[in-house]
Protein backbone atom coordinates (compact mmCIF):
# COMPACT_ATOMS: atom_id res chain seq x y z
CA UNK A 1 0.00 0.00 0.00
CA UNK A 2 2.86 2.35 0.85
CA UNK A 3 4.48 1.73 -2.52
CA UNK A 4 1.22 2.42 -4.33
CA UNK A 5 0.80 5.72 -2.52
CA UNK A 6 4.42 6.67 -3.11
CA UNK A 7 3.93 6.20 -6.83
CA UNK A 8 1.45 9.09 -6.96
CA UNK A 9 2.62 12.40 -8.50
CA UNK A 10 4.36 14.90 -6.20
CA UNK A 11 1.61 17.47 -6.69
CA UNK A 12 -1.07 15.06 -5.51
CA UNK A 13 0.94 13.84 -2.53
CA UNK A 14 1.68 17.41 -1.46
CA UNK A 15 -2.01 18.23 -1.71
CA UNK A 16 -2.90 15.26 0.49
CA UNK A 17 -0.23 16.15 3.08
CA UNK A 18 -1.49 19.73 3.26
CA UNK A 19 -4.62 18.49 5.06
CA UNK A 20 -2.59 16.88 7.85
CA UNK A 21 -1.21 18.67 10.92
CA UNK A 22 2.36 19.72 10.09
CA UNK A 23 3.91 17.45 12.74
CA UNK A 24 1.96 14.45 11.49
CA UNK A 25 2.82 15.20 7.87
CA UNK A 26 6.51 15.31 8.77
CA UNK A 27 6.36 11.82 10.28
CA UNK A 28 5.74 10.43 6.79
CA UNK A 29 9.48 10.87 6.18
CA UNK A 30 9.88 7.65 8.18
CA UNK A 31 8.06 5.72 5.46
CA UNK A 32 10.72 6.14 2.82
CA UNK A 33 13.17 8.64 1.36
CA UNK A 34 10.54 9.34 -1.30
CA UNK A 35 8.60 11.44 1.23
CA UNK A 36 11.47 13.60 2.50
CA UNK A 37 11.51 16.24 -0.28
CA UNK A 38 7.72 16.43 -0.14
CA UNK A 39 7.76 17.37 3.55
CA UNK A 40 10.28 20.09 2.86
CA UNK A 41 7.91 21.56 0.28
CA UNK A 42 4.58 21.41 2.13
CA UNK A 43 2.19 24.10 0.81
CA UNK A 44 0.70 24.62 4.30
CA UNK A 45 2.78 25.00 7.48
CA UNK A 46 1.08 25.32 10.87
CA UNK A 47 2.96 25.53 14.17
CA UNK A 48 1.48 25.80 17.66
CA UNK A 49 3.51 26.37 20.82
CA UNK A 50 2.41 28.07 24.04
CA UNK A 51 3.95 27.88 27.50
CA UNK A 52 2.69 30.06 30.33
CA UNK A 53 5.64 32.02 31.68
CA UNK A 54 4.98 31.11 35.31
CA UNK A 55 5.39 27.41 34.49
CA UNK A 56 8.81 27.65 32.81
CA UNK A 57 11.19 24.80 33.64
CA UNK A 58 14.38 23.38 32.24
CA UNK A 59 12.28 20.94 30.30
CA UNK A 60 10.31 23.87 28.84
CA UNK A 61 13.53 25.39 27.52
CA UNK A 62 14.52 22.09 25.91
CA UNK A 63 11.07 21.74 24.35
CA UNK A 64 11.29 25.33 23.13
CA UNK A 65 14.63 24.62 21.43
CA UNK A 66 13.21 21.49 19.79
CA UNK A 67 10.21 23.44 18.53
CA UNK A 68 12.41 26.19 17.05
CA UNK A 69 14.66 23.64 15.34
CA UNK A 70 11.59 21.93 13.89
CA UNK A 71 10.28 25.20 12.43
CA UNK A 72 13.75 26.05 11.12
CA UNK A 73 14.00 22.64 9.47
CA UNK A 74 10.73 22.97 7.57
CA UNK A 75 10.83 26.68 6.82
CA UNK A 76 14.48 27.68 6.47
CA UNK A 77 15.48 24.47 4.68
CA UNK A 78 12.64 24.79 2.20
CA UNK A 79 13.98 24.53 -1.38
CA UNK A 80 13.75 27.52 -3.66
CA UNK A 81 11.18 26.29 -6.15
CA UNK A 82 8.36 27.83 -8.12
CA UNK A 83 5.83 26.32 -5.71
CA UNK A 84 4.74 29.10 -3.31
CA UNK A 85 4.00 28.64 0.37
CA UNK A 86 0.21 28.77 0.39
CA UNK A 87 -0.33 29.25 4.12
CA UNK A 88 1.77 29.85 7.24
CA UNK A 89 0.12 29.57 10.68
CA UNK A 90 1.98 30.38 13.89
CA UNK A 91 0.47 30.34 17.37
CA UNK A 92 3.51 31.08 19.50
CA UNK A 93 3.99 32.28 23.04
CA UNK A 94 6.98 31.71 25.25
CA UNK A 95 8.79 34.01 27.66
CA UNK A 96 12.23 33.65 26.10
CA UNK A 97 14.59 36.42 24.83
CA UNK A 98 14.90 34.70 21.44
CA UNK A 99 11.16 34.70 20.78
CA UNK A 100 11.13 37.98 18.84
CA UNK A 101 14.23 37.00 16.86
CA UNK A 102 12.74 33.65 15.85
CA UNK A 103 9.36 35.08 14.83
CA UNK A 104 11.02 37.73 12.66
CA UNK A 105 13.29 35.12 11.09
CA UNK A 106 10.38 32.81 10.26
CA UNK A 107 8.22 35.57 8.80
CA UNK A 108 11.09 36.71 6.60
CA UNK A 109 11.53 33.15 5.35
CA UNK A 110 7.80 32.84 4.65
CA UNK A 111 7.94 36.07 2.63
CA UNK A 112 10.87 34.75 0.59
CA UNK A 113 8.73 31.76 -0.36
CA UNK A 114 5.90 34.00 -1.59
CA UNK A 115 3.49 33.13 1.20
CA UNK A 116 -0.13 33.87 0.32
CA UNK A 117 -1.84 33.47 3.71
CA UNK A 118 -0.53 34.20 7.22
CA UNK A 119 -2.24 33.51 10.57
CA UNK A 120 -0.27 34.89 13.49
CA UNK A 121 -1.06 34.77 17.23
CA UNK A 122 1.75 35.88 19.56
CA UNK A 123 0.25 36.79 22.97
CA UNK A 124 0.80 40.59 22.86
CA UNK A 125 4.16 40.29 21.16
CA UNK A 126 5.60 43.44 19.55
CA UNK A 127 6.33 43.23 15.82
CA UNK A 128 8.18 45.53 13.47
CA UNK A 129 5.76 46.57 10.67
CA UNK A 130 8.42 46.12 7.96
CA UNK A 131 7.60 42.40 8.14
CA UNK A 132 4.35 43.25 6.38
CA UNK A 133 5.73 44.41 3.07
CA UNK A 134 4.58 41.74 0.66
CA UNK A 135 3.42 41.52 -2.94
CA UNK A 136 2.04 38.00 -2.53
CA UNK A 137 0.00 38.08 0.69
CA UNK A 138 -3.76 37.66 0.10
CA UNK A 139 -5.02 36.74 3.60
CA UNK A 140 -3.64 38.12 6.87
CA UNK A 141 -5.00 37.28 10.33
CA UNK A 142 -3.28 38.81 13.37
CA UNK A 143 -4.11 38.14 17.00
CA UNK A 144 -2.54 39.43 20.23
CA UNK A 145 0.08 41.57 18.48
CA UNK A 146 1.38 45.06 19.12
CA UNK A 147 2.87 47.57 16.69
CA UNK A 148 4.96 50.02 18.69
CA UNK A 149 6.37 52.06 15.80
CA UNK A 150 5.17 53.85 12.67
CA UNK A 151 3.23 51.59 10.29
CA UNK A 152 3.50 53.75 7.17
CA UNK A 153 5.99 51.26 5.68
CA UNK A 154 3.36 48.48 5.49
CA UNK A 155 2.53 47.57 1.89
CA UNK A 156 0.12 44.74 1.00
CA UNK A 157 -1.15 45.47 -2.53
CA UNK A 158 -2.78 42.04 -3.07
CA UNK A 159 -4.37 41.62 0.37
CA UNK A 160 -8.10 40.82 0.20
CA UNK A 161 -8.88 39.56 3.72
CA UNK A 162 -7.65 41.18 6.96
CA UNK A 163 -8.51 40.03 10.50
CA UNK A 164 -7.22 42.00 13.50
CA UNK A 165 -8.03 40.83 17.03
CA UNK A 166 -6.42 42.28 20.16
CA UNK A 167 -3.98 44.29 18.07
CA UNK A 168 -2.33 47.45 19.39
CA UNK A 169 -1.14 50.55 17.52
CA UNK A 170 0.62 53.69 18.73
CA UNK A 171 -2.23 55.92 17.62
CA UNK A 172 -5.20 56.12 15.25
CA UNK A 173 -3.10 57.30 12.32
CA UNK A 174 -0.90 54.20 12.58
CA UNK A 175 -4.06 52.10 12.56
CA UNK A 176 -5.28 53.94 9.45
CA UNK A 177 -1.86 53.49 7.82
CA UNK A 178 -2.12 49.75 8.34
CA UNK A 179 -5.59 49.55 6.81
CA UNK A 180 -4.65 51.83 3.92
CA UNK A 181 -1.79 49.52 2.92
CA UNK A 182 -4.32 47.17 1.32
CA UNK A 183 -5.84 49.01 -1.65
CA UNK A 184 -8.02 46.10 -2.85
CA UNK A 185 -9.16 44.84 0.57
CA UNK A 186 -12.50 42.98 0.34
CA UNK A 187 -13.07 41.72 3.91
CA UNK A 188 -12.15 43.41 7.20
CA UNK A 189 -12.60 42.13 10.74
CA UNK A 190 -11.35 44.45 13.50
CA UNK A 191 -11.97 43.42 17.11
CA UNK A 192 -10.45 44.97 20.22
CA UNK A 193 -8.10 47.43 18.54
CA UNK A 194 -5.95 49.22 21.13
CA UNK A 195 -4.67 52.73 20.42
CA UNK A 196 -2.03 53.50 23.03
CA UNK A 197 -2.26 57.26 22.60
CA UNK A 198 -5.98 57.18 23.46
CA UNK A 199 -5.99 54.62 26.26
CA UNK A 200 -5.05 57.21 28.88
CA UNK A 201 -6.54 60.31 27.30
CA UNK A 202 -9.89 61.70 26.27
CA UNK A 203 -10.11 60.84 22.59
CA UNK A 204 -13.07 63.19 22.21
CA UNK A 205 -10.60 66.06 22.63
CA UNK A 206 -8.52 64.90 19.66
CA UNK A 207 -9.35 67.12 16.66
CA UNK A 208 -10.89 65.21 13.76
CA UNK A 209 -8.61 67.02 11.31
CA UNK A 210 -5.66 65.36 13.05
CA UNK A 211 -6.68 61.95 11.68
CA UNK A 212 -5.60 60.73 8.27
CA UNK A 213 -8.28 59.89 5.75
CA UNK A 214 -9.11 56.27 5.00
CA UNK A 215 -10.43 54.94 1.70
CA UNK A 216 -11.11 51.25 1.15
CA UNK A 217 -13.01 51.49 -2.11
CA UNK A 218 -13.12 47.71 -2.74
CA UNK A 219 -14.35 46.69 0.70
CA UNK A 220 -17.44 44.43 0.61
CA UNK A 221 -17.70 43.04 4.17
CA UNK A 222 -16.69 44.65 7.45
CA UNK A 223 -16.97 43.60 11.09
CA UNK A 224 -15.90 46.27 13.57
CA UNK A 225 -16.52 47.52 17.09
CA UNK A 226 -18.23 50.85 17.68
CA UNK A 227 -15.02 52.15 19.27
CA UNK A 228 -13.05 51.35 16.10
CA UNK A 229 -15.66 52.61 13.65
CA UNK A 230 -13.91 54.43 10.79
CA UNK A 231 -17.09 54.81 8.79
CA UNK A 232 -15.72 57.18 6.17
CA UNK A 233 -13.31 54.50 4.98
CA UNK A 234 -15.75 51.60 4.70
CA UNK A 235 -18.79 53.19 3.07
CA UNK A 236 -18.65 50.81 0.09
CA UNK A 237 -19.56 47.68 2.08
CA UNK A 238 -22.57 45.47 1.39
CA UNK A 239 -22.41 43.72 4.78
CA UNK A 240 -21.59 45.45 8.09
CA UNK A 241 -21.40 44.03 11.61
CA UNK A 242 -20.92 46.43 14.53
CA UNK A 243 -20.16 45.14 18.01
CA UNK A 244 -20.84 47.43 20.96
CA UNK A 245 -19.43 46.16 24.26
CA UNK A 246 -19.80 47.42 27.79
CA UNK A 247 -16.35 48.99 27.74
CA UNK A 248 -17.33 51.28 24.85
CA UNK A 249 -20.84 52.12 25.99
CA UNK A 250 -20.12 55.84 25.72
CA UNK A 251 -19.13 55.54 22.07
CA UNK A 252 -21.51 57.02 19.56
CA UNK A 253 -21.69 56.93 15.79
CA UNK A 254 -20.50 60.22 14.35
CA UNK A 255 -19.67 61.49 10.87
CA UNK A 256 -21.75 58.75 9.24
CA UNK A 257 -21.41 58.70 5.45
CA UNK A 258 -23.97 57.42 2.96
CA UNK A 259 -23.70 53.62 2.62
CA UNK A 260 -24.86 53.30 -0.99
CA UNK A 261 -24.34 49.51 -1.24
CA UNK A 262 -25.19 48.34 2.26
CA UNK A 263 -28.05 45.81 2.38
CA UNK A 264 -27.24 43.79 5.53
CA UNK A 265 -26.44 45.12 9.04
CA UNK A 266 -25.80 43.17 12.24
CA UNK A 267 -25.70 45.06 15.54
CA UNK A 268 -24.28 43.12 18.49
CA UNK A 269 -24.70 44.59 21.98
CA UNK A 270 -23.33 43.53 25.33
CA UNK A 271 -26.27 43.08 27.73
CA UNK A 272 -24.93 45.94 29.86
CA UNK A 273 -24.74 48.35 26.92
CA UNK A 274 -28.04 47.45 25.26
CA UNK A 275 -29.53 50.81 26.26
CA UNK A 276 -26.86 52.75 24.36
CA UNK A 277 -28.49 53.38 20.99
CA UNK A 278 -26.93 56.77 20.26
CA UNK A 279 -26.66 57.25 16.51
CA UNK A 280 -28.25 53.94 15.49
CA UNK A 281 -31.25 55.66 13.93
CA UNK A 282 -28.95 58.04 12.09
CA UNK A 283 -26.88 55.12 10.84
CA UNK A 284 -29.95 53.36 9.44
CA UNK A 285 -31.09 56.54 7.70
CA UNK A 286 -27.80 56.50 5.79
CA UNK A 287 -28.49 53.04 4.31
CA UNK A 288 -30.96 53.50 1.42
CA UNK A 289 -30.61 49.88 0.19
CA UNK A 290 -30.86 48.18 3.56
CA UNK A 291 -32.90 44.94 3.44
CA UNK A 292 -31.79 42.96 6.50
CA UNK A 293 -31.26 44.18 10.04
CA UNK A 294 -30.17 41.75 12.77
CA UNK A 295 -29.85 42.86 16.39
CA UNK A 296 -28.17 40.54 18.89
CA UNK A 297 -27.93 40.94 22.62
CA UNK A 298 -24.93 39.06 24.01
CA UNK A 299 -24.35 38.06 27.61
CA UNK A 300 -20.78 39.20 28.29
CA UNK A 301 -20.36 36.77 31.18
CA UNK A 302 -21.27 33.45 29.62
CA UNK A 303 -20.92 34.55 25.98
CA UNK A 304 -24.31 33.24 24.97
CA UNK A 305 -26.89 34.91 22.81
CA UNK A 306 -29.84 35.80 25.01
CA UNK A 307 -31.85 37.66 22.44
CA UNK A 308 -32.10 37.66 18.66
CA UNK A 309 -34.25 40.04 16.72
CA UNK A 310 -34.46 39.59 13.00
CA UNK A 311 -36.03 41.97 10.55
CA UNK A 312 -36.06 41.21 6.84
CA UNK A 313 -36.85 43.64 4.02
CA UNK A 314 -37.49 46.54 6.38
CA UNK A 315 -37.28 49.05 3.59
Amino acid sequence: MVDRISSLPDELLSYILSFLPTKLAFTTTLLSKRWIPLCYSLPVLAFDYEVDKKYETKQDYETFDCFCRFVDTLLLSRPSTNQPLKSFHLNFFYGHPDTAFNVTKWLKAAKQHCVEEVHLSLRSHTLNPFIFISRTLVVLKLKRIDFSIDTSCVHLPLLKTLHLKHVGFRNRNDYINFLSSSAILHKLHAEHIYLHSEMHSDKNNIPEEGFKSLTLSNLVRASISSMDALFNGIDTVEFLRITKGFEDQEASFIAIPLFRNLNHIELVFCHRSFHCWDGIGELLRHCPKLQILIIKKVCCVVRLFSCLIFFSHIF
